[in-house]
């Protein structure tokens, strides 16, 4: 697998996670989906990173793991900043304010870069761990 499949795949898998996890939280009468959009975040970033190891017989390199961190946190933006507009248009807003949804996105930023980052490296520890356990 390349890294623009895993991209793909991330992609397509995060917006899945989100879109099913929304439903069900809203169904379930939660009022705030916070939890849940890191949940999908964190499962679809541990799966596409498994699913790499396990297609490829190794994981990232140190330069595909940046590459890949980078990428899934451009995407995960990219999400984040349709999802604030349709909200904020959603809740009946005349016009989004520019900063404070800058500041917004930048604060998820931060916090979903380091679940991203976090959770690559888990995958990786973990796929080590189950090689470790096969040629045990």
């Amino acid at each position: 697998m390349t890294l623009r499949g895993l991209l793909w795949r991330f992609a397509a898998a995060y917006l899945v996670l989100l879109i099913v996890v929304g439903v069900a939280l809203n169904l379930a009468g939660a009022s705030s989906s916070t939890g849940g959009n890191v949940a999908a975040l964190l499962a679809a970033v541990t799966w596409v990173c498994m699913d790499f190891a396990k297609k490829n017989g190794r994981y990232f390199t140190r330069e595909e793991k940046q590459r890949a961190v980078i990428g899934m946190l451009a995407i995960d933006m990219a999400m984040q900043a349709v999802v604030t507009v349709a909200i904020g248009l959603f809740a009946g807003a005349s016009g989004l304010s520019l900063g404070p949804a800058l500041l917004v996105l930048l604060f998820v930023g931060v916090l979903h870069a380091l679940v991203i980052w976090f959770f690559v490296g888990f995958a990786g520890k973990q796929h080590a761990a189950a090689e470790a356990r096969r040629k045990g």
